[in-house]
Formats: structure tokens, C-alpha cells, sequence
């Protein structure tokens, strides 16, 4: 994942342009799935996956882009594990508060949209998906088909 230089978030219109063309970048290099948004780009969806047991979970995800952006982070959610953990708030937003954020805080402006996905969902997703799997709150979709 790149680091970018450009310091500017929505209300800086002129280097927002600029910044959201590497951000497209990084975007579209990490998720391939992330091509769909509103039309002023600032909410994404896409598809995140975890591999567990050699079984692929795959779930969507999504996240908005606040008009604080760059001070704060984006908030990425996903929605099918809404009240299966407690690592989340409502609307299936995954709580990136302890880890990310500071990280996040002390990376502006380096850190990009790609970075909260790498560094933010993944670990995440490496931590809640085996519990939820192990407490039975949650089945590979193989194993349901079965």
C-alpha cells in the first residue's frame, strides 16, 4: 500500500480531487470488488473475505467517508455480523477504536482508504470470524450447504 502526501479531505475540493485520484487508485489495486459508490464518491461497497479452516468466508462490506476525513478515519461495516460481536456497533460497523485509530491519527496524511481495509478489517476479521465460528454464531457457507 502506497503512502500519499496530498493532505485533504472533501471540503478542500482542489486537492480532494487530487487525493481521491490516488485514493481510486489504492482502492481498486487492494479491493477489486470496490468499484461501486455514490455518485460523489463518498460510500464504497465491496466484498471482504476471511479463509478459515481452507473455507473462504466471504462477506459484504462497506464504508462512508465522512466529511471530517482526513482526521477521521473512515468507519467500515459489515452488515451479515451486525450483533454477532461485541467488537461492533450498530449497523454492523466493526469497532476499530483501540488498534486503528490512533495508528490512523498518527498517519495523516499518509495513510489511505486501503489502509483501514489492511490494516483495520483484516486483523479484525482474523480475530472475530474464528470466535464467532467456535462460539457456533456463525457457519462457513459450505459447511450450511452440506
Amino acid at each position: 500500500i502506497l503512502a500519499l502526501k496530498t493532505n485533504a479531505g472533501p471540503q478542500d475540493w482542489e486537492l480532494w480531487v487530487q487525493r481521491l485520484k490516488k485514493e481510486y487508485q489504492s482502492l481498486i489495486w487492494y479491493v477489486e470488488n470496490n468499484k461501486n459508490s455514490n455518485k460523489v464518491a463518498t460510500r464504497w461497497f465491496g466484498k471482504c473475505w476471511y479463509i478459515h479452516d481452507l473455507l473462504k468466508c466471504d462477506f459484504d462490506n462497506e464504508f462512508e467517508i465522512l466529511l471530517t476525513y482526513l482526521t477521521t478515519a473512515p468507519e467500515i461495516a459489515v452488515p451479515e455480523l451486525d450483533g454477532k460481536t461485541a467488537k461492533m456497533y450498530r449497523g454492523g460497523k466493526i469497532c476499530l477504536m483501540d488498534h486503528f485509530k490512533s495508528l490512523w491519527a498518527r498517519n495523516i496524511p499518509k495513510f489511505e482508504l486501503a489502509h483501514p481495509m489492511a490494516l483495520g478489517l483484516g486483523p479484525w476479521l482474523a480475530v472475530e470470524i474464528p470466535d464467532l465460528i467456535q462460539k457456533g454464531v456463525f457457519q462457513h457457507k459450505e459447511k450450511c450447504n452440506q
